[in-house]
């Protein structure tokens, strides 16, 4: 009989910690990219909180191998010199192999003159997961598990957001300061006058 699989309900509030968390990482390791590039699906949204918070482009990339597989190839532009590349989970670690695998080879391909946009760039990988039981390890985590033998599935808040349960502030820990609230005004802070 197979083991039951444990379910982890991430929730909207540790993932927006744990994106704090390599933000962290991030400046521990003095690592400040040229852009943010988000691997559809799961990657987009802990990409572009990172690229509001170092206010950097963000480049969203199609590149799937289980959910809707479809690969977009992408090369940074010559002005990249730092890339970090973004998913929610480093799973299996193909996805993020295959990315390293195709800008790599875009730089060693002595058949074809360069591509412009293949230049040497240091590229970093970023994931809010990590199985720790594949051999592929992003440069920056947060949370790891033995996905595989533990048998463990993770969903996350924007994967069945209709079903989660919703964490919501009571009204006066977000409105302190403020003159009120109306669902279709402004909300303005109290003059200090």
């Amino acid at each position: 009989m197979s083991e039951q699989t444990k379910f982890i309900w991430y929730s909207w509030k540790d993932m927006m910690l744990d994106t704090n968390a390599l933000i962290r990482q991030l400046a521990i390791d003095e690592f400040t990219p040229d852009v943010i590039v988000g691997l559809s699906r799961g990657g987009l949204t802990p990409g572009v909180m990172l690229s509001h918070w170092f206010n950097l482009p963000f480049k969203p990339i199609h590149a799937s191998l289980r959910d809707f597989p479809h690969w977009d190839t992408y090369l940074p532009k010559p002005s990249d010199n730092k890339v970090l590349i973004v998913d929610d989970i480093c799973d299996s670690g193909e996805t993020f192999e295959k990315m390293q695998g195709f800008i790599d080879a875009r730089r060693r391909d002595n058949n074809e003159p360069m591509h412009p946009w293949a230049q040497e760039c240091d590229i970093r990988f970023a994931s809010l997961w990590w199985n720790n039981e594949v051999e592929f390890k992003p440069n920056y985590w947060v949370r790891d598990c033995a996905k595989d033998s533990g048998n463990i599935w993770i969903h996350f808040p924007w994967e069945a957001w209709w079903s989660s349960p919703l964490e919501h502030p009571k009204l006066t820990d977000w409105n302190e300061g403020y003159d009120g609230v109306a669902l279709n005004k402004p909300v303005r802070k109290k003059s200090s006058k």
